[in-house]
């Protein structure tokens, strides 16, 4: 007994293309881009975990603050950070991330057109993430 496909379901031309191949990979564009999204989120906290327990090290080392802040300092510029303010025993430092999670959330929900407003929102209206490090025991790092 064979069965025949309705042509309602199955269409050679789109298969032989390839096109019912792209649908399947646009399903899971979304759920990938929500997985990534919150990976994301829990690998930020962990890297300002890190970012913390460095400048904690550099507080007890035996340099002079002038050192101390060279170092931080280069820390977050092998990080992507760019210092924007610079003081003896603080500094501020900020950098734009790029969140692929968002990328592809935005790609999932809106096809192209997401890929030009995650660039539209990435170079206009993020806002640049600011790390504050100060030599000071009791808060060596904050965000904000």
């Amino acid at each position: 007994m064979v069965v025949k496909v309705s042509k309602l379901f199955y269409n050679e031309e789109k298969h032989r293309r390839g096109g019912y191949m792209s649908t399947v990979i646009m399903m899971f564009i979304l759920p990938i881009g929500i997985l990534v999204f919150f990976w994301d989120k829990k690998n930020h906290t962990q890297s300002l975990a890190v970012f913390k327990e460095y400048i904690v090290k550099m507080q007890h080392a035996d340099f002079d603050d002038a050192a101390k802040m060279q170092r931080i300092d280069a820390m977050f510029h092998e990080n992507g950070y760019k210092i924007v303010e610079r003081d003896p025993r603080s500094l501020v430092a900020e950098k734009k991330h790029f969140n692929i999670g968002v990328l592809l959330i935005m790609f999932g929900l809106l096809n192209y057109f997401g890929l030009f407003g995650y660039v539209i929102f990435y170079r206009f209206f993020l806002k640049p993430r600011r790390l504050s490090a100060t030599l000071s025991p009791d808060n060596p790092l904050t965000e904000g």
